[in-house]
């Protein structure tokens, strides 16, 4: 585990922790928004795939509950985290250094179009049963994750469909508006939320040293990590306006 304080796109200070668990193949970070909103992103590298649970507090005044919680579950390319492995051998240095990501990759839209079902997660990923246990009806992610998934070794299209269904929350060939802009508290609409990694290990550094003095050999070994953020904007429908917690 490593604890770091990171600069965030806003330029404030949060703090982030970074756990690594080399038996389940899994990376997990952990972060506190200014807010208060919780974000844990957790990385099954076996299945590919990426839960980004999201701890929203409500506000009991407009109607809504305490507090809700999210999940967005997508496809994910192992390689664009250093391994557990290689993150469970970083050692911290200078704990109170407020770190800034060296790449940054800009903002990924992520177009939401089904509900998992969660006591048949599993097929998908067993992490998700345990981590999005309080989002029942808000655990979501996509037909073009489940084509992606259905790709990897070990995970049958047949049974990624039967954790899955459709959202539908409108009538066919109905445009649903921003839950910001729409005026009726009982409308289906677009709901919006923005989920920033401002920090996290993306790749290894490797640097080239010359084997011996007279020697033209080159020889490369390990010499640090490679920082990166990214912003994820999920887009899902809501059955009401007052469901989405996300509207400034």
């Amino acid at each position: 585990m490593i604890v770091v304080n990171v600069k965030d796109q806003d330029g404030g200070v949060i703090k982030e922790i970074i756990y690594a668990n080399i038996t389940d193949d899994t990376i997990t970070v952990e972060l506190q928004l200014p807010d208060s909103t919780l974000i844990t992103q957790h990385i099954d590298f076996t299945k590919e795939v990426q839960i980004v649970q999201v701890l929203l507090l409500g506000e009991e005044e407009r109607g809504q509950k305490p507090y809700q919680i999210l999940c967005f579950v997508n496809h994910v390319q192992a390689n664009e985290f250093i391994s557990p492995d290689a993150m469970s051998k970083l050692r911290q240095k200078n704990p109170g250094t407020i770190r800034v990501a060296e790449d940054n990759k800009g903002v990924f839209n992520v177009t939401i179009d089904m509900k998992i079902k969660l006591k048949d997660s599993i097929y998908i990923s067993q992490h998700i049963g345990s981590l999005c246990s309080e989002a029942l009806d808000t655990t979501f992610t996509s037909k073009v994750d489940i084509d992606k998934w259905a790709t990897v070794p070990g995970m049958y299209l047949g049974n990624l469909l039967q954790a899955v269904e459709y959202i539908n929350y409108k009538a066919p060939n109905t445009n649903l508006k921003l839950c910001r802009d729409t005026g009726k508290v009982w409308s289906h609409c677009l709901c919006t939320m923005k989920v920033s990694i401002p920090w996290y290990p993306c790749a290894l550094k490797f640097c080239k040293d010359h084997i011996g003095k007279k020697s033209t050999s080159v020889d490369s070994y390990r010499c640090g990590i490679q920082t990166c953020g990214k912003i994820m904007n999920f887009m899902y429908s809501v059955k009401h306006k007052q469901h989405c917690l996300t509207i400034e």
